[in-house]
């Protein structure tokens, strides 16, 4: 028998997923709870593949960030970069987050014309294939 208190967090999550999955859900006979037994272990495995990677997907995430705020640097290094695209990127930077990934994708809706659609569509992409990696990586635990 395995002394639970010895186990991380993540792992004992899992296992107790894999029982409610495996022993609890099974042996229910009315519909209703057998269900909620097995959404539990479903979201109790997401909990423990969340856990056990996020140290991997934080750093995944910063990278990503800091890929997309250089390749934005240095696509508007040469152009009279508009303002409220600039105030943007700069807020972005300084937060660090996904979250402020918002404020880049108003200002480049609200400096669309300045910006010409060629290159407003081209920076949206960027920034969407960012958001697009770590909601791939949030994803990966639904499977």
């Amino acid at each position: 028998m395995t002394d639970y208190a010895e186990l991380s967090p993540e792992d004992l999550l899992e296992r107790i997923g894999t029982s409610l999955r495996k022993e609890i859900g099974p042996a229910v006979t009315e519909a209703y709870p057998k269900t909620q037994a097995f959404l539990a272990a479903v979201v109790l495995q997401k909990l423990s593949g969340q856990l056990r990677n996020r140290d991997r997907d934080r750093a995944a995430n910063r990278k990503d960030l800091e890929a997309l705020f250089t390749e934005l640097d240095r696509a508007l290094e040469n152009t009279s970069t508009p303002t409220p695209l600039a105030d943007a990127l700069a807020e972005a930077r300084s937060l660090g987050d996904r979250a402020a990934l918002s404020g880049i994708v108003e200002a480049l809706y609200a400096t669309r014309d300045e910006l010409g659609e060629t290159s407003f569509q081209k920076y949206l992409g960027r920034v969407r294939a960012t958001l697009r990696a770590r909601l791939d990586r949030e994803l990966a635990y639904s499977a």
